[in-house]
């Protein structure tokens, strides 16, 4: 089975919820997610500033 890819703007709205308290359990059960992928997204994101991710997902948002 092919893996689902997800848009650069969906990971970074994720973390960013992350960032802002949320926990990994309550972003993948809301999103239909694996916990380990959320954990994951947060792991390779985790050096990049909340800021910074919000700016990524409002480019991304206006683009569309």
């Amino acid at each position: 089975m092919k893996a689902k890819r997800y848009s650069t703007e969906f990971k970074s709205s994720i973390v960013a919820l992350y960032n802002e308290g949320r926990t990994a359990n309550s972003l993948a059960n809301e999103y239909h997610l694996a916990v380990q992928t959320v954990t994951g997204w947060v792991k390779n994101l985790k050096s990049i500033p909340t800021d910074l991710i919000l700016k990524i997902v409002h480019f991304f948002s206006i683009r569309s």
